[in-house]
């Protein structure tokens, strides 16, 4: 430590309203970091789980694949369509119009909160797998079934490449 620096905490060690202003300094740093935090908005946080969503299910396909026979190292990217989906609890009422009857959904809220019943996780759109055996026409087809049953989607939604 250089004379500025100790000096400085010499100060701050003999000094209380030095030692209160530090520390008000800091808490005031720490507050505002939580307030960012706390502010993200709805679309943000269904971002980030969109996108953790997409790279635990990529890890997963990668491990998965890397494993058939013959595959050697595997690459995989996945798309989505959109965002996460959630399906709110609704109540159903009938109102009396001059036009007849009408239909009316609202949300049920509970404490202040809407009531959630599930989250549906985007729909895959594609998949783009780079496998070093994927050269060969029977490591090729395991992939794509592999790919096919644990995902759920359609072989046309499946590109297999070779890695070089």
């Amino acid at each position: 430590m250089n004379n500025a620096e100790t000096g400085f905490l010499r100060r701050i060690r003999n000094d209380k309203k030095l030692q209160i202003s530090v520390i008000a300094v800091l808490c005031a740093i720490l507050l505002t970091g939580l307030l960012i935090i706390s502010l993200k908005s709805p679309e943000q946080i269904s971002q980030d789980e969109v996108s953790l969503y997409v790279e635990n299910t990529e890890n997963k396909l990668e491990n998965l694949l890397s494993s058939v026979e013959g595959a050697g190292r595997v690459k995989v990217a996945i798309t989505v369509e959109s965002g996460m989906e959630t399906v709110l609890a609704v109540s159903t009422t009938v109102k009396e119009t001059s036009a007849g009857k009408e239909t009316v959904q609202s949300p049920i809220v509970v404490n202040g909160k809407t009531v959630v019943l599930k989250e549906n996780y985007p729909k895959i759109t594609g998949v783009l797998i780079v496998a070093e055996g994927a050269g060969s026409i029977s490591v090729f087809k395991k992939l794509q079934q592999a790919t096919v049953s644990f995902l759920d989607v359609n072989v046309n939604q499946i590109e297999i490449l070779a890695m070089k």
